[in-house]
């Protein structure tokens, strides 16, 4: 169920800021696009059932990085007095629209457009692995598109510091994300299996839909979490693809490396995605 805090009471319970718009709300958080001091920023209040821990998981970490392509959390706070709880945290405002926006049906991108997108996604991806921050739901509505055309990577609600064990919410069973990105070891369900390479994977998904124009697992006729789960976990028939044949060879081993099944043969960082993709779109 979507948490809904009406515009209204949410300008009551912040004064200072002046309130632009409501945007997409999620079962975790209403947000805003507010200003305060001419400045935009995002208010996200935070649903009263979330336990601190998940979103504190996301305070710490966003607060942990300063990089260009990885939105910047600038406050936070609980606090409960009176029987009265106050949770909140204001973001930087990522002006412009999504990943998802930017994807058609049998519309592949060109080379170029690739390397100006994809390029400066991986060097976000390489600030989270220096962090020991694996995001776990990479997708294209977690990825901002500035109007200047650079990807920011957004809401780290799932996000697991591998040095902090004890501020996961995963458990070995338990899948948590969006099943179109899943790796498979997240549709294995063992939190032990999870680290930088499972966003790599993710990463890969992204880079096929965009350079193939379509999903690499997903298939017409496809109705169940089984099947979708049985072909990211099994199937290769993405390579067979007319479209992905005829990209430039360097550019399908890379997105071949980036869907391994196994975490061990995919790409160790995600700057070793970006030089590649930096050479072929001569950025």
């Amino acid at each position: 169920m979507v948490f809904i805090v009406p515009i209204d009471s949410a300008r009551a319970q912040f004064p200072d800021y002046t309130f632009i718009a409501a945007l997409t709300p999620s079962a975790q958080k209403s947000a805003f696009h507010v200003q305060r001091a001419g400045k935009d920023y995002c208010l996200k209040i935070i649903a009263p059932n979330q336990g601190l821990d998940r979103v504190q998981r996301e305070v710490l970490a966003m607060q942990a990085l300063d990089h260009t392509n990885v939105v910047k959390i600038l406050e936070y706070e609980y606090s409960a007095k009176a029987g009265q709880v106050r949770h909140y945290m204001v973001e930087e405002f990522v002006a412009g629209d999504d990943l998802s926006a930017h994807f058609s049906p049998g519309q592949p991108w060109t080379l170029g457009k690739i390397a100006a997108v994809f390029a400066p996604l991986c060097d976000g991806l390489a600030a989270l692995e220096d962090n020991r921050i694996v995001h776990r739901d990479l997708k294209p509505s977690n990825v901002r598109m500035r109007p200047d055309g650079s990807p920011v990577i957004i809401d780290f609600g799932l996000a697991r510091m591998l040095d902090m064990a004890s501020i996961t919410a995963t458990v070995d069973g338990a899948m948590i994300g969006t099943p179109r990105y899943f790796s498979p070891e997240q549709f294995r369900g063992s939190k032990r299996d999870i680290d930088h390479r499972t966003d790599l994977y993710a990463l890969g998904v992204l880079l096929y839909e965009a350079a193939v124009g379509r999903h690499p697992s997903l298939q017409p006729g496809m109705q169940t979490m089984d099947e979708l789960s049985d072909a990211v976990c099994t199937s290769e028939s993405f390579v067979n693809d007319t479209t992905f044949k005829a990209l430039t060879p360097r550019l399908q081993l890379t997105v071949r490396r980036l869907l391994e099944k196994e975490r061990a043969k995919r790409p160790t960082s995600a700057r070793i995605v970006a030089k590649v993709l930096k050479d072929l779109g001569g950025v």
